[in-house]
């Protein structure tokens, strides 16, 4: 038992933090050649997987986080689709398959004592023979109705004996079969009372005892009615129905049970019931419901569902001692044939514009969220708010590098600022001049500039309100690196450089500086990391470095090794296959994250055409860092998916392997 003060653990605790280790409990089944069913044997759950899902368990034999799990997987080349991976954690874990310490466990369920065993041929014989002379017997002979409400009863009462006597007998077959018998009961709250037992570890069978088990449910009934349309036939109409319902293709009915052991694989667990939170949007049910569907079955269901209506209306037919064919040439002739017609048409132009409406949502759901964000920027860019002096240090605690300051620090910042307006077009720093202010953009909009080798600038980048420029000057050695200049009228709130040393790095260090100014500021602005938290911005940024590169540079070689994550941040490359350029890539842009998910060679060459600078993650880091954040994991998977054309994992073929992290 688990202390009152243990808390129960969140998703994201569970999938980041958590040390979960693979319990020792489990019971492997391979139940098809694709299926393992995993049974918890202290507390009766179970999961359906895939020999790969299987293999992504067991890495958890040794207590690891699924971070730390999931670099391995993809190191070694064994990783599954990311979503079907946090889906398997969450439901082995909620199953008892994957335990956290301190954690509760689900409770023990033990199976009963059941003594009684059939083997699975005899009672696979018996169902089948009953079913032919039962058939037979109901085509051939009259059937006559009940005579009072005697035989009513005497065959629901037969009926009810027959169920119970298709559960009694499927335990056994299951039993026989090696699986275990819950909760046998008699229940009285159903059409047919009698005895019911639970047989959902029907699970861990193979095929084959599978649909043993679904004709001994059949078999008694088919039996039953046998006997009584030879000896009582004013009772075999409770028992004809009994029939019907339980041939029905469309309810959890022993023929339900037995197409889907002849056409239908067991479900996997991480396709159904998802749990998963980012597996519970709309559109990721709506692919799992088209991806995993069984045509196959399906394709059987409906045209036993077309069998079992005919039956239905000839047995229907035949108590009425009606002429089937004179029914339906007269259900002809009154038009009903183009009634049904029009009806089924109505239905199905419904059901069109149902899932148009559908696609509409999650279009204009999509058009919202492209919509949103330059709303907001053109919002930002037109607000002028006033220069006083709450306002100032709202902006200044809510800039990113002063942020982590405390109150009183930020109001000595607020303190020392001072405001500098400039109209568009103005130059507020020049390349190469010596600097000795930083400056916080208060409102307005600059652009960054390059001066180039023949005298025209270059646009590196544009700046939104909050963010801060002039810092890699009083960081250094006091020389402006870039040209700022306005793009509209702008207020600008400076600081000194005496007053930055004073107030900034008297408690910031020179490197969190730079990571929050340049590498957090930029993070915001590109589209890969815009929606990414401040956490993940700054363990991007505190795991990434600068690297400059000039025209010519040959960044990536195809066919080698890639060990590297680039984020293009100035100046632009060129991707060349076999020396042809085939995509041109600028700021914001990013390459390798492919050959290091894949594990693989580079399989294209990345040169520089102009001067500038990327910022580099190495291998180790670059895993790490998308592992421990499902939502950029699952970003970064969808990217390489697109890019590549498929989906990227499993992985397909071998191809270069370097396992070594470095």
């Amino acid at each position: 038992m688990v202390p009152p003060s243990v808390a129960p653990i969140d998703q994201n605790e569970l999938l980041t933090v958590a040390l979960l280790t693979l319990s020792p409990d489990i019971a492997a089944t391979e139940v098809r050649p694709h299926r393992i069913c995993l049974k918890y044997l202290p507390g009766r759950q179970y999961l359906v997987v895939t020999p790969e899902q299987w293999t992504v368990l067991l890495t958890f034999r040794e207590a690891r986080t699924a971070p730390q799990a999931l670099c391995e997987l993809i190191s070694t080349r064994r990783s599954i689709p990311l979503r079907d991976y946090y889906e398997l954690l969450v439901k082995a874990f909620a199953a008892g398959l994957l335990q956290v310490p301190g954690q509760p466990v689900p409770p023990a369920v033990p199976p009963v004592e059941w003594r009684f065993k059939t083997r699975g041929k005899p009672v696979r014989h018996l169902a089948l023979l009953t079913m032919a002379v039962a058939s037979v017997l109901i085509a051939l002979r009259p059937l006559p109705m009940p005579a009072h409400v005697g035989h009513l009863l005497a065959g629901w009462l037969l009926t009810c004996l027959a169920v119970s006597l298709g559960n009694l007998l499927a335990a056994c077959t299951l039993r026989g079969a090696g699986g275990e018998v819950h909760n046998p009961r008699l229940n009285w709250r159903s059409l047919w009372p009698g005895f019911v037992v639970d047989l959902e570890d029907k699970v861990t069978l193979a095929r084959e005892p599978e649909i043993t088990l679904a004709l001994a449910r059949l078999a008694p009934s088919f039996l039953i009615t046998c006997l009584v349309s030879l000896y009582a036939p004013p009772l075999v109409l409770p028992l004809l129905f009994a029939l019907l319902v339980q041939l029905c293709p469309l309810a959890r009915t022993p023929f339900a049970a037995l197409l889907s052991a002849l056409y239908h694989d067991p479900r996997l667990t991480t396709t159904y019931d998802l749990k998963f939170v980012q597996n519970q949007l709309l559109l990721v049910l709506l692919r799992a419901k088209l991806k995993f569907a069984d045509r196959r079955f399906l394709i059987a269901c409906a045209n036993f569902t077309v069998i079992w209506l005919a039956l239905v209306f000839f047995a229907g037919c035949a108590l009425l001692h009606a002429n089937a064919w004179d029914l339906i040439l007269s259900f002809n002739a009154s038009g009903g044939f183009k009634i049904t017609a029009l009806v089924l048409l109505i239905v199905m132009a419904g059901m069109v514009l149902a899932v148009a409406g559908l696609m509409g949502w999650i279009l204009w759901c999509h058009f919202r969220d492209w919509l949103e964000p330059r709303l907001a920027r053109r919002r930002l860019l037109q607000a002028t708010p006033p220069v006083d002096t709450s306002t100032v240090l709202r902006c200044i605690a809510d800039t990113h590098l002063f942020r982590s300051l405390p109150p009183e620090d930020q109001q000595s910042i607020a303190a020392h600022v001072t405001a500098e307006g400039h109209e568009s077009g103005a130059i507020v720093v020049r390349q190469g001049a010596i600097g000795d202010r930083l400056y916080l953009l208060f409102s307005g909009a600059v652009e960054v500039l390059r001066e180039q080798a023949v005298g025209r600038p270059e646009v590196v980048a544009e700046l939104l309100p909050g963010e801060v420029f002039g810092e890699m000057a009083l960081l250094r050695d006091g020389v402006r690196t870039r040209s700022v200049r306005c793009t509209r009228p702008t207020v600008l709130l400076s600081l000194t450089r005496e007053a930055f040393e004073g107030l900034v790095l008297s408690r910031l260090s020179r490197d969190a500086v730079e990571a929050s100014v340049q590498k957090v500021a930029f993070l915001h602005r590109i589209e890969l990391s815009r929606h990414w938290s401040p956490t993940a911005m700054s363990a991007f940024a505190r795991r990434a470095r600068f690297q400059d590169f000039t025209v010519g540079d040959l960044l990536v070689r195809q066919g080698d090794s890639n060990q590297y994550f680039h984020l293009v941040h100035e100046g632009e490359l060129t991707v060349e296959k076999t020396g042809r350029e085939i995509a041109r890539l600028g700021v914001g842009d990013f390459f390798g994250e492919l050959s290091l998910l894949q594990n693989s060679a580079a399989t294209a060459a990345v040169v520089a055409a102009t001067p500038g600078r990327c910022l580099v993650m190495g291998k180790r880091d670059f895993l790490d860092f998308i592992t421990r954040d499902f939502l950029i994991g699952l970003q970064f998977e969808q990217i390489s998916s697109n890019r590549i054309g498929r989906p990227l994992f499993p992985l397909a073929d071998a191809a270069f392997d370097d396992a070594r992290l470095r």
